[in-house]
């Protein structure tokens, strides 16, 4: 791991996931990326090009004048680079997920030893049996915003009821509340379909979610086919980074102000990896 002086950042760590992106975790894949399972009717990932991809990600993030702590892997799983999938940082600190897949639940440990070493505290976690992956979270303001995936399609439950009820009350004691949003079976991930670009903006897959479970927000509508476009990363208010596959989608947020950094994540979305996943968000002003 790269070392950063501890405390970098302080209270409050993550307020919205559309503030100005100033501290952040990612992993490094390793060769074992290769093996990730590609969503429907895409090959399989190119591990070297992965990891160049990822090296550019870091690269821009840095450029951006983002403080970017870079872990190595240590599991060899190929998800292990997957870090928006481990934890939410909120305003008083790090809520640690609790994984569907058994065998990613040791990667909560190598991120809660980072966040740790950086001075964010760990103020809650997912427990058995509770399950929630952090991928399925969104943090707006006082709202969490939870995909809660409709049965179907035979995929794996990333969250059950216990683990949206422990966020629920993590939630409450912080003084945000939690509000679920209904998905597609097929989909992934609630942040592959929805992400917030500004405070009161949201891109969003309508096809995929219930839109009524965000009134009064903002949409930025997607069109068919790329509805995992919507898995950005916002570097601040309508600034965000994109995975330049998506060139309707790219076409129509500029269209609607919002300043896009198109950078090649191509092997990542094979796997229905957004540059949101990549990612996980240590402070945000």
């Amino acid at each position: 791991m790269e070392l950063v002086t501890p405390k970098l950042f302080d209270v409050p760590f993550v307020s919205h996931d559309a503030g100005v992106l100033a501290g952040a975790v990612v992993l490094r894949p390793c060769t074992a990326v290769d093996r990730l399972v590609p969503i429907q009717g895409e090959p399989s990932p190119i591990a070297e090009r992965a990891i160049q991809q990822h090296e550019i990600l870091v690269r821009t993030l840095r450029d951006r004048g983002v403080v970017v702590t870079v872990l190595e892997p240590t599991s060899g799983t190929p998800a292990e680079t997957l870090v928006g999938d481990t934890a939410i940082v909120v305003p008083q600190g790090a809520i640690l997920t609790r994984l569907s897949v058994v065998e990613r639940r040791a990667e909560t440990g190598v991120i809660e030893t980072a966040l740790t070493d950086l001075g964010i505290p760990i103020v809650g976690r997912i427990v058995a049996p509770g399950l929630l992956d952090a991928a399925d979270i969104a943090v707006a303001g006082e709202t969490l915003y939870v995909g809660v995936p409709l049965a179907g399609a035979g995929l794996r439950a990333r969250s059950n009821a216990l683990g949206r009820a422990q966020l629920a009350t993590l939630a409450a004691a912080g003084g945000m509340r939690m509000v679920e949003v209904p998905l597609a079976p097929t989909v992934l991930r609630l942040r592959n379909v929805l992400s917030f670009v500004a405070r009161d903006t949201a891109v969003v897959a309508p096809e995929r979610l219930d839109v009524s479970a965000l009134a009064g927000l903002q949409l930025i509508e997607l069109p068919l086919g790329e509805e995992y476009a919507a898995g950005v990363l916002a570097l601040g208010e309508r600034r965000i980074i994109a995975n330049l596959r998506f060139r309707e989608s790219l076409a129509r947020l500029r269209k609607a102000k919002i300043a896009v950094e198109a950078i090649d994540l191509w092997e990542f979305g094979k796997v229905g990896a957004g540059p949101f996943s990549l990612v996980l968000a240590t402070k945000r002003r």
